[in-house]
This record gives structure tokens, C-alpha cells and sequence, in this order.
């Protein structure tokens, strides 16, 4: 890949940066590709973007601040519960189909899952749990993990929000926690975006992918026909 050396510096490096953390994942990617790739010196990158952690996150946050603003946007100009619900998982599912690599990133190695952590509400207010008794969680490492977790939570906060709503209507059965159900519908999608042997393949169309998401889990295996 060669850059456009006519582009602004900053622009270079993240460019850089989104295909060199594409390729190897945030451990094995260094600051020296990335930096080779952009044609910048090594101070011009902490000058921007301080250290590899924020220029990962600032590359992120970049692109899910639009990201978050369609799906307010498209979820909104809907009506009833199932328009909402195609609408919001059409612009998931192509958003993660253009980004798998980076959200599967934030997913496996910026949330702590290689460090054995997990987040977890407690007393209404998320923190950063050891999954055992050995692990130890710095205050650095739990201010990192948490700050991807509100990431991913603009995006599936939307999704919970409509249910809920939904589920106060009675729309939607009223057992269990809804953020969870929201959760599980969220993570399970992205999950089978990041694996393409599962359902979700990258040659289906996010509006396909939509109607059998939403069919799934409106009527699950039912003998129901979804009416779009």
C-alpha cells in the first residue's frame, strides 16, 4: 500500500495505521511500520497522537463517531419496532463488514479478553473484573478497557434503547434483563460478522443480513414468515 504523500501528516498516519493494525492486531503492529508506511518521523507521530494506545483509539473513535450518528439517525426515521430493527442492523452489518478487523481488535485484545479480564456492572457503575483470582488489574489497564467498552456501548446502547422501549409497550416478552437481551443479540451478530463460516457470511448483503437477524430474533425458528 503507498500513501499519498501530499496528504496531511496526521491523515498519513492514521491511514497508516488503520492497515498496519488491520494486518498483525494492536500487540504484534509496531510504531516503526506504521511510521515506515506513513513516511513520517517517529516524533511527528507522538506530536499527533502521543503513543500506539491513542493512535489506535483515536483511529477508532474517528470512525465510530459517524457510525453511531447513522445509527441514531436511520433508527429514528422509523416507525414500529421491526423497521428499526432492520434499519439500525442494515448499517451494523456493513459498518462491521468494512471494519472487522479494527472491531475485532477492540473485541479480543482492547476489552481484556487476553488479559483475563471482564467487564461487568457493579452496583449500577461497570468495572474492570479478573476472571481469576491471579489476575491483576492496574488502574491503566481498567481505564483502557473501559473506555473501548463505552465505545462499543454508544453503538449498542441505540439497540437497547428501542427494546426497551418496546418492551414497555409489551411488544416483546417480559422476561429477563433487556440490556443483556440487547447484549446478546449485539455481540452474537458481530461475532458471526468476525467468523464468516458461521451465518453471517461477507458475500450476504446487509439488507439480507438484516431480515434474517431480526426474523431470528422476533420469531427465533418459528414457522413465521418475517413481512418486509
Amino acid at each position: 500500500m503507498k500513501l499519498d504523500k501530499a496528504l496531511p501528516k496526521d491523515v498519513r498516519i492514521l491511514q497508516a495505521a488503520e492497515e498496519i493494525f488491520s494486518m498483525y492486531g494492536y500487540e504484534k503492529a509496531t510504531l516503526d511500520e506504521i511510521i515506515a508506511l506513513a513516511d513520517v518521523g517517529k516524533g511527528t507521530v507522538y506530536k499527533y497522537f502521543g503513543n500506539k494506545e491513542q493512535l489506535f483509539y483515536r483511529l477508532v473513535l474517528d470512525k465510530n463517531k459517524p457510525f453511531v450518528e447513522k445509527l441514531r439517525q436511520v433508527v429514528d426515521e422509523q416507525k414500529n419496532l421491526v423497521d428499526k430493527m432492520l434499519a439500525y442492523f442494515k448499517e451494523f452489518v456493513a459498518f462491521y463488514y468494512e471494519n472487522s478487523a479494527l472491531w475485532q481488535i477492540i473485541c479480543f485484545e482492547m476489552l481484556g479478553t487476553s488479559n483475563a479480564c471482564r467487564v461487568q456492572k457493579v452496583d449500577g457503575v461497570y468495572r474492570v473484573l479478573p476472571r481469576y483470582r491471579q489476575v491483576e488489574i492496574s488502574p491503566a489497564l481498567e481505564e483502557r478497557i473501559l473506555r473501548y467498552h463505552d465505545l462499543l456501548k454508544e453503538e449498542y446502547v441505540i439497540l437497547e434503547e428501542f427494546l426497551s422501549k418496546a418492551w414497555q409497550q409489551d411488544l416483546l416478552k417480559k422476561s429477563g434483563d433487556i440490556e443483556i437481551s440487547a447484549k446478546y443479540v449485539f455481540f452474537g451478530v458481530a461475532m458471526s460478522i468476525f467468523n464468516p463460516t458461521q451465518s453471517i457470511k461477507h458475500d450476504m448483503s446487509p439488507e439480507k443480513a438484516a431480515e434474517i437477524i431480526v426474523d431470528r430474533y422476533l420469531f427465533g425458528e418459528a414457522n413465521q414468515t418475517l413481512a418486509i
